[in-house]
């Protein structure tokens, strides 16, 4: 029963490609609709499960207002700067660490701030700084904030919002646009650090690795396929099926509000690297029944119905194996199980339900285009119907009866013959003939 499910898949295809085609672009442009909502989790709470008892006491010590995160910019002298400062306590570092102090405590996300224009009294004229820093009574608050080569000075902000992905995210965007537009003084550089902003960049390196890691697959498989196949168009025809998957896999994630973690960002290089088995498979059967004289229906029918079976039992195996991953207790671990049988599914469904259609309009659009060049095993053979086969080994009696077939196929298809693969060798051809002949029989009979 199922391999005549799949024999009307196949069918359909063979009937109605572009209409095929059309359908799956529709539904990639819905899929695509989420890919900007995808998220990416940085924050190491949301990798752990909630129900851990060191988790909840966290969440309590934060309730009760301790437990804060820390946001820290840290003020040194500039090296490299053309006017060099001997000290950062001056009255010129002071006013900027006024100043950036004051705009961290009116982020709202900010808690409090602690630095030295708070502990030395706030706003001081240059004369009363000097005078403060004169004082043997502020030397040990100073010396909290100052190192002992008064080479930096540090401005601590504290807040809550490491626990929440989206809130830690615009919190340190906001301060790292709040330090570039306040500039610094000439001989003064700044560097920022804290939890928020590491996660950030964490999220940032996590966002570079998958996008570099999913480039770098798709070459390796785009070469691999080339040089398996030896044509340009096979080798586009199956990264357009996982690339494809990859788009719905993303769309999933965004729509569902399934985020990219550490784990989950290698995810679409697996998912291309396992995918990209089932389109080659399915598409050496065809061009293995195209080699042997069938037409494009033949070929289509026969790699869907006898590689679809087992394509299926592979691609049911490889998503129960990573469903397993919902068995754990992590996460993150989840996450990646259900992103990865996600991945693996949408590639098997496109490749039985797409890859044969994109087939055969290679073979309609790409050698009607590029019929003097080979791209593939078409460039061998006539495109024709089941009744319309023009093996390799046929060699037509006479110029004038060779003229009538390109003639009759050119009027259907608008292709033909290049001239240089018109002229070919005459060979034994009984053998061939009794083998198209057995595998034509064994075709009928499926279809019956």
């Amino acid at each position: 029963m199922y391999r005549t499910t799949l024999k009307r898949i196949a069918h359909f295809q063979t009937e109605h490609p572009v209409l095929t085609i059309l359908f799956v672009i529709a539904l990639t442009l819905i899929f695509l609709g989420g890919v900007p909502h995808v998220q990416t989790v940085a924050a190491l709470e949301n990798m752990m499960p909630r129900s851990l008892e060191e988790i909840q006491a966290f969440n309590t010590i934060r309730d009760a207002g301790l437990g804060q995160d820390m946001i820290a910019v840290v003020i040194e002298r500039n090296t490299e700067s053309p006017i060099t400062r001997d000290t950062v306590l001056d009255w010129t570092t002071y006013e900027y660490v006024r100043l950036v102090s004051e705009t961290l405590a009116n982020e709202t996300d900010i808690l409090a701030v602690y630095s030295l224009s708070a502990v030395l009294g706030g706003e001081l004229d240059e004369d009363a700084f000097n005078a403060v820093i004169a004082n043997d009574a502020y030397r040990s608050l100073i010396n909290s904030y100052v190192n002992d080569a008064r080479t930096n000075t540090i401005i601590i902000a504290t807040t809550d919002v490491s626990a929440n992905d989206a809130r830690m995210k615009r919190i340190a965007q906001r301060i790292i646009a709040d330090m570039e537009g306040l500039g610094h003084p000439p001989g003064l550089t700044y560097k920022l650090t804290g939890t928020p902003i590491i996660q950030q960049e964490l999220g940032k390196l996590i966002g570079r690795d998958r996008r570099v890691t999913q480039n770098i697959s798709t070459l390796f498989v785009f070469l691999i396929v080339m040089l398996l196949f030896g044509t340009l168009t096979s080798a586009i025809v199956p990264i357009i099926i996982v690339s494809t998957s990859i788009i719905w896999l993303y769309g999933t994630m965004g729509y569902t509000g399934l985020p990219i973690s550490t784990l989950a960002g290698g995810v679409a290089a697996m998912v291309i690297g396992i995918g990209i088995d089932y389109a080659i498979h399915l598409m050496n059967k065809y061009k293995y029944e195209r080699k042997q004289g069938f037409s494009v229906s033949q070929g289509i029918e026969a790699a869907v119905t006898d590689t679809g079976v087992a394509l299926t039992g592979a691609a049911i195996a490889t998503m129960a194996a990573f469903l397993a991953f919902l068995m754990g207790d992590m996460p993150e671990m989840r996450r990646f199980g259900i992103l990865m049988t996600l991945g693996v599914g949408y590639s098997f469904l496109l490749s039985i339900g797409a890859l044969p259609a994109l087939l055969i309009l290679e073979e309609r659009i790409f050698f009607s285009l590029k019929k003097h060049l080979r791209f593939g095993v078409e460039a061998e053979y006539f495109l024709a119907t089941q009744d319309e086969v023009c093996p390799p080994d046929h060699t037509p009696a006479t110029d004038e009866e060779f003229a009538a077939i390109c003639a009759e196929l050119k009027k259907k298809y608008r292709i033909y013959k290049s001239d240089k693969h018109t002229k070919r060798k005459k060979r034994t051809t009984q053998g061939r003939t009794a083998t198209k002949q057995a595998r034509t029989s064994a075709h009928e009979r499926r279809r019956r």
